[in-house]
Order: C-alpha cells, then sequence, then structure tokens
C-alpha cells in the first residue's frame, strides 16, 4: 500500500506538477498546430521519439504520486466508469475498466489543469484533492 501524503506534500507536488504544465515548452515543432488537448495526447501516444516525450514523461511521474487524490473533473466521466464497472463480468475486465479510466482521469486532469490560470483556481484544485486525501485518511484511521 502506498503511504497516504500530508496536506504539505500534497500541496508541494500540486503546485509542481503546476509549474511543469505551465512551463511545458511547445516550441520545438514550429510547423504544427494542435487543435486540442485530446490531438496533443494522441500525438503523444503514437509518435515515438518525438519532442516532447521528456517533458511529458515528467508529467507523469508527478502524477503518479498525485494519482490517489485525482477527481473525475466531471460527473459524466464518474457515471461512466461506474457503468462501465457495473457491467463487468471478470477481475480481468474490472482490471481494464480501471486501466482506461486511470488514463482518463489523468488525460482529464491534465486538460482542465490547464484551464486553471489563476491562484484561486489553483487553490480549488488542491481543496478539491484535499478533500480526497482526507477520506483517505479517515478510512485508513477508522476502526476496522
Amino acid at each position: 500500500m502506498v503511504p497516504l501524503l500530508t496536506k504539505k506534500e500534497l500541496e508541494f507536488y500540486l503546485y509542481d506538477f503546476r509549474k511543469t504544465l505551465s512551463h511545458f515548452d511547445y516550441s520545438s515543432i514550429k510547423n504544427v498546430t494542435f487543435l486540442n488537448i485530446d490531438a496533443f495526447l494522441a500525438y503523444m501516444e503514437n509518435v515515438k521519439g518525438n519532442p516532447f516525450e521528456r517533458q511529458y514523461e515528467a508529467l507523469q511521474q508527478k502524477l503518479d504520486v498525485l494519482q490517489p487524490y485525482l477527481p473525475f473533473v466531471s460527473a459524466q466521466r464518474a457515471n461512466e466508469f461506474l457503468e462501465a464497472l457495473g457491467t463487468a463480468s471478470s477481475n480481468a475486465e474490472t482490471d481494464a475498466i480501471k486501466r482506461l479510466y486511470t488514463k482518463k482521469l489523468r488525460e482529464d486532469f491534465i486538460s482542465f489543469s490547464r484551464t486553471a490560470t489563476t491562484d484561486t483556481q489553483w487553490a480549488q484544485i488542491l481543496n478539491t484533492c484535499e478533500e480526497i486525501r482526507l477520506r483517505k485518511e479517515e478510512m485508513i484511521l477508522a476502526p476496522h
């Protein structure tokens, strides 16, 4: 089991993620414009040796730590996940659904985080992630 982050650690990792995301350098491809984040993510997934790999890997490493504290960014995505789990008929299928939605959760968080440009918006993200962290802490401390 991965140890639970403290509130200060969570803040540190979120602000580190924010810094990495806000300083993402797209200048190495001057003749390409991505229409949206989905196009960029598809490019990242399908073009090996692309100039963004190192930066994207850094984001993914930060998300590895933040993963347990990330919220669904929409009720629709959360419902899709629950519905998919409800139709799973085996452990293998459940695991595949979890992997798929983990990927979607991370992509959604990157996309959503790019829209948060003010300190107030980032404070809201931090508060949401902290609420998730607190629930996890409560579950750990609750008598079994």
